[in-house]
């Protein structure tokens, strides 16, 4: 014969657990293991923001100090007004080419007469196409009509003949020619331009210009176009040497003493 149970077990089954887990029993499960990672590893420290400026930085400033010049620096720098002429004489066609050199030559100072019509001395220089400042102070003594007159000034593009071209300052007038004979022996030219007359008394100092451009020159005196001269076209047209020149002849009763500062002669060049 079988026992029956009543159908309540169950529910006493459940009150069971119920007391046990009052009883503070418990069942541990083991979660599902995740998959390990590195860690994230924060930074400790936190850089400052970066400010950005609200102007533009300052430049830097840099050496702008010159370096001593040099005698040939200085020599330029001396002569820097004369340019603005080389510029003029180029654009008026007195000079062929803007470019060249500058040099500064001694002074000249011939205070005793001669018996000859020219006296000379070499400034060591030698010129072609050409432009040359200077300041001439004469003393004349006897009239200056021509062909008997007395200055001062240069002979330029003196060849080993000596033959070569003389321009003279007197005191009326620029006296531009063509020497031969050991330039003893000279034929004037007449201006193509200008009347070449000039006033330079005795004793007073005048600013006085030639420029020289193949076959014609031009003479400056104190600023002003004295006289644009046409020189020859088959002869005396290259390189040669430029003098002082001292124009007197005491049998004649004339003579001169001059003094020839401040000189600059500017050699044109391609």
């Amino acid at each position: 014969m079988q026992t029956k149970y009543p159908y309540n077990i169950r529910a006493v089954i459940i009150a069971l657990a119920l007391m046990t887990l009052a009883c503070g029993l418990f069942v541990h499960v083991t979660p599902t293991a995740v998959p390990t990672q590195a860690p994230i590893q924060l930074p400790t420290t936190i850089a400052p923001p970066v400010i950005l400026p609200t102007s533009p930085p300052e430049p830097t400033v840099q050496n702008t100090s010159v370096p001593s010049p040099t005698a040939e620096v200085t020599a330029t720098e001396a002569t820097s007004p004369l340019m603005a002429d080389v510029k003029d004489y180029y654009q008026k066609g007195y000079l062929p080419f803007e470019n060249g050199q500058m040099h500064d030559l001694e002074d000249f100072s011939k205070k005793t007469s001669t018996i000859n019509a020219f006296d000379f001395a070499a400034t060591r220089q030698q010129s072609q196409d050409f432009a040359l400042w200077a300041d001439i102070e004469l003393k004349s003594i006897g009239l200056t009509t021509y062909p008997n007159y007395t200055g001062c000034g240069f002979a330029y593009r003196v060849q080993n003949n000596s033959d070569g071209y003389t321009a003279i300052l007197a005191n009326d007038a620029v006296r531009m020619g063509a020497c031969g004979s050991g330039l003893r022996l000279c034929t004037l030219f007449g201006t193509t331009y200008g009347t070449g007359l000039v006033d330079t008394p005795n004793q007073t100092k005048a600013q006085f210009s030639l420029a020289v451009n193949k076959d014609h020159a031009w003479v400056l005196v104190n600023g002003l176009l004295v006289g644009k001269y046409s020189l020859y076209t088959t002869k005396l047209m290259g390189m040669g040497d430029l003098y002082y020149a001292v124009a007197s002849n005491i049998n004649a009763g004339y003579a001169t003493s001059c003094k020839i500062t401040n000189v600059h002669l500017w050699e044109s060049e391609p």
